[in-house]
């Protein structure tokens, strides 16, 4: 609930109205405070103390349709427990917001076709900025019932969407109906190089995400269902011009068919590389065996490790030696090939 600032609102006469008017979030929670704060409330108590009529009366039908209000067929007032109320109000806000979302594709085919558009499955669409990024991506994984796959380059986009302080990475993803989504994604290494962006990679981990690492990647793409996608140049232009809503069914097979190939030669970020730091030099070497697999830097691992880059650079000098790898990566793939990692 929003914060409010203590103060009751003068009592006023009420305003005339031809309609109802909209009370804000802020209002509702105002007088939802109120009414928890005292032992027995009533429409009369908050009149008493200073709240306008109107505030009471549509705050009160508000917060009953909530179910954080009850209202008796005498006026008389019970307010159930918020522990049990509010969580229980957010879990049925969340159902019916999954619900609607899962409906924008259909409404906008219905919106286009209206005015003599193309039908939304048959084009796809300019994206201008990172924010139209993020709505055109919600809109689509909202209506995913499958499978989302992820392609994430080290750009700007990505670190918005990892290093969002409001994103809860370990939430699992679910479908409108409630049914855990599979995710998996492959990240740029680079983009280990910002801070707390590891960090939240353990968490994707822990929340269901499949992780893993290849480079350099040189675009992002989010592909639903093998139906529709979206795909941005925010590591090339960091205002997300030039990014795309996809709906062409052979422009997105060809995106699964580029996400499989990744998928096949990216390192998994096990939770073992995203756990606390090894204390044994043998696991610090099967995660820079792991790290170089995936394209990391030295100045990657070396924040990962807590070490010195020079340290970094002799350990993957010995590394390759003992597997007789002439690049970093084939040592990393060596390894692997080994199971050594």
């Amino acid at each position: 609930m929003p914060e409010h600032n203590g103060q009751h609102p003068v009592a006023t006469a009420p305003l005339a109205h031809s309609w109802p008017q909209m009370l804000t979030e802020e209002e509702i929670s105002f007088v939802y405070m109120a009414i928890v704060g005292h032992p027995s409330p009533s429409r009369e108590q908050l009149l008493e103390s200073g709240i306008d009529a109107h505030l009471v009366d549509q705050a009160s039908r508000m917060l009953h349709a909530r179910g954080l209000l009850v209202i008796a067929a005498d006026g008389t007032w019970e307010v159930p427990a918020p522990d049990i109320a509010l969580p229980a109000w957010a879990a049925d806000t969340e159902r019916r917001a999954r619900a609607w979302r899962a409906t924008a594709s259909e409404l906008h085919q219905v919106y286009s076709a209206a005015r003599q558009a193309k039908a939304l499955n048959s084009e796809n669409r300019d994206i201008g900025t990172l924010a139209d990024i993020a709505s055109a991506t919600a809109t689509i994984t909202a209506g995913a019932t499958k499978e989302i796959l992820c392609i994430r380059a080290a750009s700007r986009r990505t670190e918005q969407l990892l290093l969002d302080p409001y994103n809860s990475h370990r939430e699992i993803f679910r479908n409108a109906a409630g049914h855990p989504i599979n995710v998996q994604a492959i990240y740029d290494p680079a983009i280990l190089d910002t801070s707390g962006t590891l960090e939240a990679l353990r968490e994707r981990i822990i929340g269901g995400e499949e992780v893993r690492l290849t480079g350099p990647i040189h675009f992002s793409a989010i592909i639903v269902d093998e139906m529709a996608a979206v795909i941005e140049f925010s590591n090339i232009d960091p205002s997300g011009s030039g990014a795309l809503l996809v709906r062409s069914r052979p422009f997105v097979t060809a995106l699964v068919r580029i996400m499989r190939t990744l998928w096949a030669l990216a390192v998994p970020l096990s939770s073992e590389a995203a756990a606390p730091l090894p204390s044994t030099a043998a696991s610090r070497d099967a995660i820079i065996l792991k790290l170089l697999a995936g394209g990391a830097t030295d100045s990657t691992i070396t924040r990962r490790l807590g070490i010195s880059q020079r340290t970094v650079e002799r350990r993957v000098r010995h590394l390759m030696d003992s597997l007789g790898a002439e690049t970093r990566f084939q040592a990393g793939v060596e390894a692997a090939r080994q199971g050594l990692v």
